[in-house]
C-alpha cells in the first residue's frame, strides 16, 4: 500500500476492543517518523514483533485469551474506564490503554468506534423503550456501560458471552447484567447482537457468524474487524504485552468479500459499512498494512424482524 493511500490516516490512533484486543500503534508511528525525516528507534535486542504473520494458520500453538493476566489488566483499568465514561464529556474512550496509563476520553478515533456502536444501538432500539443486547466476546461489560451512557433513557437487557474467567469478572463488576460462559445464550433472540473485535478470534469464523445471525431478531454489528481488500483471509499472531496481557493469541485478517458472502449465506443483509481509523501490519503477510471496518447487518429480505424478549 502506497504512502499516499495511508497518509489520510496518519493522524489516527488505534482504538481498542471491547473485550476486544488492542490495536497496533507501530504502523502510524512509523509513518509519522518517515514524514518528519526521523530515524526509526532501534528495536530491543531479541524482542519479537507485536504482530506476526502466521502462514501455518491455526496450527500454530498460542496461549490464547484464557489468561489470568488479561483479567488482572481489565480489573486494574476498570475504575479509570468508569471515570472516563462518567458525565457529559466526550466518549473518545479506548479502554485497552498501555499498561500503567489511565483510560482517557479525548481520543477522536476511539470516539469514532464508540459512535459506530451508538448508531447500531439506536437503530436496534428505534421505537422501543427497551433493547436486548448480546455482546459476543463482551468481557466484563464495557459496552453495557457505554450503552447506558449513550442512551440513559433506554432500558437495557445486556448479555455478555465470554471465557469463564472474564465472565466471573463481569458478574463481580456488573451484577445487574447477565454473563454467560457457554453457548446457551445463543438459543434466544436479541434486538442487537454485537461482535466487537471478537469475530476474528473464532477459528471457524463462518460458523460463529452463522450462530450469531440465528441469535439476532433484528441487527448484528460486527465491528473492529481487520479486513484485507485484496488478499484472501489469513492468520496473524498478536503479542499484546504492552497492554498488560502476558499472552499471545491468533486471529484472522478477514477478506472483506469473503465476510460479506458468509453474511449473506447466514441470512444477513448489509445495512451500513463503517471505516475505522485503525491499522495493523505483520511482516510477510499477504497484505500489509490492513485496515479495520465495521459492518451493520440486518435480517435479509423475507426474514421478518423478531420481537425479542
Amino acid at each position: 500500500m502506497s504512502e499516499e493511500r495511508v497518509r489520510p490516516f496518519v493522524r489516527a490512533t488505534l482504538v481498542a476492543k471491547g473485550l476486544t484486543p488492542p490495536y497496533l500503534w507501530a504502523v502510524l508511528k512509523a509513518l509519522r517518523r518517515r514524514q518528519r525525516g526521523e530515524s526509526p528507534p532501534a528495536p530491543a535486542p531479541d524482542e519479537p514483533p507485536e504482530w506476526e504473520f502466521v502462514p501455518e494458520g491455526w496450527a500454530r500453538p498460542a496461549a490464547g485469551w484464557d489468561a489470568a493476566a488479561i483479567v488482572r489488566a481489565y480489573r486494574a483499568k476498570w475504575p479509570s474506564f468508569l471515570a472516563a465514561v462518567r458525565g457529559p464529556g466526550p466518549l473518545g474512550i479506548g479502554h485497552e490503554t498501555p499498561l500503567g496509563e489511565p483510560v482517557g476520553r479525548d481520543d477522536r478515533d476511539a470516539q469514532q468506534a464508540v459512535l459506530v456502536f451508538a448508531h447500531a444501538l439506536l437503530t436496534a432500539a428505534r421505537g422501543r423503550d427497551r433493547v436486548s443486547l448480546l455482546d459476543w466476546g463482551g468481557g466484563p461489560g464495557h459496552y453495557a456501560v457505554l450503552a447506558q451512557a449513550l442512551a440513559p433513557e433506554l432500558a437495557l437487557d445486556y448479555h455478555s458471552r465470554d471465557l469463564p474467567a472474564l465472565v466471573a469478572l463481569g458478574r463481580e463488576l456488573l451484577p445487574q447484567h447477565s454473563f454467560h460462559d457457554d453457548d446457551a445464550c445463543l438459543e434466544r433472540r436479541y434486538d442487537l447482537v454485537l461482535a466487537s473485535s471478537s469475530l476474528q478470534y473464532a477459528r471457524d469464523w463462518r460458523s460463529a457468524l452463522a450462530a450469531l445471525a440465528r441469535a439476532t431478531g433484528a441487527f448484528l454489528l460486527a465491528t473492529r474487524v481487520p479486513v484485507a481488500l485484496h488478499a484472501r483471509s489469513f492468520v496473524v499472531l498478536q503479542r499484546a504485552h504492552r497492554y498488560g496481557y502476558e499472552t499471545e493469541y491468533l486471529g484472522w485478517v478477514l477478506n472483506r468479500d469473503e465476510l460479506l458472502v458468509a453474511a449473506r449465506a447466514a441470512g444477513l443483509e448489509l445495512r451500513r459499512e463503517f471505516l475505522l481509523p485503525a491499522w495493523l501490519s505483520a511482516a510477510g503477510a499477504p497484505e500489509a498494512p490492513v485496515e479495520h471496518r465495521g459492518f451493520l447487518f440486518g435480517l435479509g429480505i423475507g426474514a421478518p424482524r423478531q420481537r425479542c424478549t
